[in-house]
C-alpha cells in the first residue's frame, strides 16, 4: 500500500532532524580531526603522536559513516520529489512503512534487501 500523506510528512520530518543532526557532528569531528592534527608541531614524543594519530582516526571514520549517512538520506528526501520514495528498487514493491521508519534511507524491500545482502555476502566473503 502507498504511504499516506501523513505517513511521508512524518518521515519527511524524522529525516529532516536526523540530516541536522548529522550536519553538527560531522562538522564537529571534522574539527575535532583538524584540532588534533594542528598539534603535530607540539608533539612531545612518539607516545604523544600515537594518541593523536589514533584519535583523529577515530574522528574521521566516524565523520565519513556520519557523510555515508547524510548522503543516503539526501538521497531519500530527492527520491520523495521523484515520486519513488517508498519503492523497492528491485522489485518495484511498496517498502513498509514500518521499514522506511526504521530505515527511512531504504532502497529495498525486506526481501530483495536480504537478497542483496547474501549476494553481496557471496561476492566478499572475506569480509
Amino acid at each position: 500500500m502507498p504511504l499516506s500523506e501523513s505517513q511521508i510528512d512524518e518521515l519527511l520530518n524524522q529525516i529532516r532532524q536526523r540530516l541536522a543532526f548529522l550536519e553538527e557532528e560531522i562538522s564537529r569531528k571534522l574539527g575535532e580531526a583538524s584540532e588534533e592534527f594542528s598539534t603535530f608541531d607540539r608533539i612531545g614524543d612518539t607516545g604523544d603522536l600515537s594518541s593523536i594519530l589514533n584519535e583523529s582516526e577515530v574522528d574521521m571514520s566516524e565523520a565519513l559513516r556520519d557523510i555515508d549517512e547524510w548522503r543516503s538520506l539526501r538521497g531519500a528526501l530527492r527520491r520523495v520529489d521523484e515520486g519513488t520514495f517508498g519503492v523497492c528498487i528491485d522489485c518495484g514493491v511498496d517498502i513498509p512503512f514500518e521499514r522506511l521508519r526504521a530505515a527511512p534511507m531504504a532502497l529495498r524491500c525486506i526481501d530483495c534487501q536480504m537478497r542483496s545482502e547474501r549476494h553481496e555476502h557471496r561476492r566478499h566473503p572475506e569480509e
